[in-house]
């Protein structure tokens, strides 16, 4: 049973016992959250002096968990964020200066947080019985915070009517699923005697099931198709709109995941849909996890994910750039450009001195 059919399955036994549908294993909400967290993932994360990365990057977002890939950390971190609406670091090591050097992803659900009762800051963390304080030792990253005392939302909670309206519609599609609707109807042209219609029924399913045979009908019968009814074809329709509406609470353009959006924007680059959506949506989520790691570094360095193989051009359009950049008054040279393209220089530098006349000419 494929993914889908698991999902249908699921929706006819919840329809069948009264209870709501699991919002998170809707196949929009999966490909969302899987589509961010995939991303966000394959980013670097560079510490940065001013506008320049560091020569030497620290651990901390080389690989933040040393008992981890650094891929799976920030993984984590994106699918705490789109699940419950906040995630938890904590710093786990420090160096001789006291600089945290080492971080992991608390589950969400396994910390309890205490507010200050008159201004509704954050007061305490407490994980497996043990008490943290917020900003040294935990650091917490909220993904949407509309009231105080809150450690907040995630992105569904802000459209419940969107999120009941796809659930809704999953068990109504679970009923067709259960119910059926008949694709062909054998229609007589004279009243039939007691069991003939169950006969004829069972002649034509015996005849076609599970092979590509004709099927053949006596008793002057003839096959005719059914298409959709009105109400399975605005279903389908309601779907596509219910699906588009919950992309576009993960701040995704319906189009990533394969949903019509309805809307006239058309890109003709994948560089054009992955730019749109870095800009409107996938940008919030990056700089929640980024304002984190801010404040594990030292003073005067900021951390920022490199997107510039997210936004990477066709190799034409990137070589139309070089030729303008080299032409005219250069200012990038061509060892540069190579440099930009992962190739090594034109020339190799000189090989180091391996004898005294080498190094010292006359010598």
């Amino acid at each position: 049973m494929d993914p889908l059919e698991a999902f249908i399955a699921q929706a006819v036994l919840a329809r069948m016992e009264g209870e709501p549908l699991d919002v998170m294993g809707l196949p929009v909400v999966v490909a969302c959250r899987g589509l961010i967290a995939d991303t966000i993932a394959q980013l670097p994360l560079v510490t940065l002096r001013g506008r320049r990365p560091l020569p030497v990057q620290p651990m901390l977002t080389l690989r933040p968990n040393r008992l981890e890939y650094r891929w799976l950390t920030f993984h984590r971190l994106a699918n705490q964020l789109t699940r419950y609406g906040y995630a938890w670091l904590l710093v786990t090591d420090w160096d001789a200066a006291g600089r945290p050097t080492a971080v992991r992803v608390l589950d969400a659900v396994d910390a309890a947080a205490t507010f200050d009762p008159v201004t509704g800051e954050l007061d305490t963390v407490t994980h497996n019985g043990q008490e943290y304080v917020p900003g040294l030792e935990v650091m917490w990253i909220p993904f949407n915070v509309e009231r105080r005392a809150s450690l907040g939302e995630s992105p569904l909670a802000a459209c419940p009517q969107a999120v009941q309206l796809l659930t809704q519609l999953w068990t109504m599609a679970g009923s067709f699923w259960e119910a059926g609707h008949p694709s062909l109807i054998v229609r007589v042209k004279h009243r039939l005697a007691p069991g003939q219609a169950t006969a004829i029924k069972t002649q034509l399913i015996t005849s076609m099931a599970g092979r590509h045979e004709p099927g053949v009908v006596d008793q002057d019968g003839d096959i005719v198709p059914m298409g959709a009814s009105p109400l399975e074809a605005q279903l389908v329709e309601s779907f596509g709109q219910a699906n588009a509406e919950i992309a576009r609470a993960f701040r995704m353009p319906p189009s990533l995941v394969n949903v019509a959006s309805g809307d006239s924007l058309t890109y003709s680059t994948v560089e054009g849909e992955f730019r749109r959506w870095l800009a409107t949506g996938l940008n919030p989520y990056l700089g929640r996890i980024e304002a984190a790691f801010d404040d594990l570094t030292p003073a005067g360095q900021r951390t920022r994910f490199d997107t510039t193989e997210l936004l990477r051009s066709d190799f034409a359009a990137r070589a139309n750039a070089y030729a303008t950049v080299l032409g005219g008054q250069a200012w990038l040279t061509v060892d540069e450009v190579r440099d930009l393209e992962g190739l090594d220089p034109m020339t190799d530098p000189a090989p180091a001195p391996t004898t005294l006349t080498d190094a010292v000419p006359g010598a």
